[in-house]
């Protein structure tokens, strides 16, 4: 009883470190895209956080060669008609997706040159990721599976809270 009692501290201790570790990780990315904003293509969609969400939506169309439509977009980013409209003429003005164009429907995808600029990106965050937040993970997890192996169940560390949009931050 008490070792589990031990092992269930060290895991909120872990969750915790995991915790710090994620905020860091999210100050660096920060403070990255605002130092790496000095070309057009990291400037335009690090401006805004549609913007940025918008990149990985194309990109992984390009990545599966699956083009998502101006309403899929839409739902995705839980962005109105107009704007994003707006970021699919002013992308394709730039060369940066391709643009389907089919009746009253238009498929949109990176080209190779956002996928090259999301695929550096990835790569930089990979090395970030590994690096800030890796070995926190990797505590939890293990953890965690010792937990569930003896059958004591995973400290809630929401605090009892349920999933509640207003709370995230």
């Amino acid at each position: 009883e008490k070792v589990m009692d031990r092992i269930v501290e060290l895991y909120e201790k872990k969750y915790k470190d995991y915790a710090l570790a994620i905020i860091d990780i999210e100050i660096e990315l920060h403070k990255s895209r605002s130092l790496m904003m000095n070309g057009k293509i990291s400037n335009y969609f690090n401006s805004s956080q549609n913007r940025n969400t918008f990149a990985r939506i194309m990109s992984k169309a390009y990545m599966t060669n699956k083009p998502y439509s101006i309403t899929d977009i839409c739902e995705l980013l839980n962005a109105n008609r107009s704007s994003v409209s707006i970021m699919v003429d002013e992308c394709e003005k730039e060369g940066w997706i391709t643009v389907l164009r089919d009746k009253n429907k238009a498929m949109c995808m990176a080209t190779e040159e956002l996928y090259v600029a999301m695929m550096k990106y990835v790569s930089w965050r990979k090395q970030n990721g590994k690096s800030i937040i890796g070995d926190h993970f990797k505590a939890i997890d293990q953890l965690e599976s010792v937990l569930k192996h003896v059958g004591v169940d995973i400290p809630d560390m929401t605090f009892g809270k349920k999933e509640a949009e207003d709370d995230d931050v």
